[in-house]
C-alpha cells in the first residue's frame, strides 16, 4: 500500500477541518505583500495594496524533502495556475527536487473553498487506502464538478494580480457596479454586472438553479456583508435542495489579497455520475 500525502497552498479553504485524511494534508504558505505602486491611489483599508507573493521553487523543494521522509507519494495540488503561476514553481520544484517519492502536480483549476473540496476529496481517498493512480483519477473527475462564480468589487486587486488595467479597474470601482466573474476551465472569465447586492443574490440563486444534483454548496461572505440577504440565500437551498450539504464561510485572507476583501462568491460541487 501507497503512503501518499496532499500538499496544497494557503489559498485553499476547507468545508470542516477535521476531515477523513486532514492529518495527510500539508499546506505551503503564501507570503502577502503590502505596497503602494508609484502612480497608484492607496486603498481606503490601510492606505497600502496587497498582493500574493507565491512560495518560491526553494520553497517546494524544502517542502518536498520534508515530505518524502515519510511519504512515497505526494500529490501537489495548487490554486488554477491561471490565477496565480504557483503550479509552474512547484512542477519546475519537483523536477529538481531529486528526492525519492513520486511526485504528481496537478492543476486544481480553482482556488479558495473549490480547493479545500477538491483536497478532501484527495485526503479522504488516501486515507481509505486508495492507490496513487486511483486517487489521481479521481481528482481528475472531480476538478470539472467544482463551479466557482466571484462578484469582484474592488477591481484594482485584479490590476494588483496583472488580470486587468490598473486606470480601467479604478474607473469600474467608481461606477458602483458589482462585476460577478465565473472561474472556468480555471480561468476568471467575466459573467456579468449587476447595480446592487439583491440583483447579485439573484444572479446567484439563477445560477444555482442550472444544477439538477449539486453535492455541495458554499457561499463565501465578504466580512462586512450583509447576512440578511444570504440568509435568503441559505433558506432557498435548503427548500430546494434539502439533501444538499450547505455551508457558509467569511473570505480567507489569502483570497482577499487576490480578489479583495469586499469579495463575494457562490462555490458547487456536482454530485459524481
Amino acid at each position: 500500500m501507497s503512503n501518499v500525502c496532499i500538499l496544497t497552498d494557503s489559498t485553499v479553504q476547507f468545508v470542516h477541518p477535521n476531515f477523513p485524511g486532514h492529518e495527510r494534508v500539508y499546506i505551503i504558505p503564501f507570503g502577502i505583500q503590502q505596497t503602494s505602486p508609484e502612480g497608484e491611489i492607496p486603498r481606503r483599508d490601510n492606505g497600502l495594496a496587497k498582493r500574493l507573493v507565491p512560495p518560491s521553487l526553494t520553497e517546494f523543494v524544502r517542502y518536498y524533502t520534508q515530505l518524502s521522509r515519510e511519504y512515497d507519494t505526494i500529490f501537489v495540488l495548487t490554486l488554477s495556475s491561471l490565477l496565480n503561476p504557483t503550479m509552474r514553481v512547484a512542477l519546475s520544484a519537483a523536477m529538481q527536487s531529486g528526492n525519492p517519492a513520486t511526485i504528481n502536480v496537478i492543476d486544481s483549476q480553482t482556488t479558495g473553498i473549490g480547493l479545500g473540496l477538491l483536497v478532501q476529496e484527495a485526503a479522504g481517498a488516501a486515507a481509505a487506502g486508495a492507490a496513487p493512480a486511483d486517487i489521481e483519477r479521481k481528482m481528475r473527475a472531480c476538478i470539472p464538478r467544482i463551479y466557482m462564480l466571484f462578484c469582484i468589487p474592488e477591481l484594482t486587486y485584479l490590476a494588483h494580480s496583472g488580470f486587468m488595467d490598473y486606470s480601467q479597474a479604478l474607473v469600474a470601482e467608481m461606477m458602483g457596479m458589482l462585476p460577478i466573474f465565473v472561474i472556468e476551465d480555471g480561468r476568471l472569465t467575466p459573467m456579468e454586472k449587476v447595480r446592487t447586492q439583491r440583483h447579485l443574490f439573484e444572479s446567484f440563486l439563477e445560477f444555482i438553479n442550472e444544477f439538477e444534483k449539486p453535492a455541495h454548496i458554499a457561499l463565501i461572505r465578504a466580512a462586512t456583508h450583509n447576512t440578511s440577504r444570504s440568509r435568503a440565500v441559505r433558506q432557498y437551498i435548503q427548500e430546494t435542495f434539502p439533501g444538499t450539504c450547505f455551508s457558509e464561510h467569511t473570505v480567507a485572507p489569502h483570497l482577499a489579497a487576490l480578489f479583495g476583501p469586499q469579495s463575494t462568491a457562490l462555490v458547487i460541487m456536482e454530485k459524481a455520475d
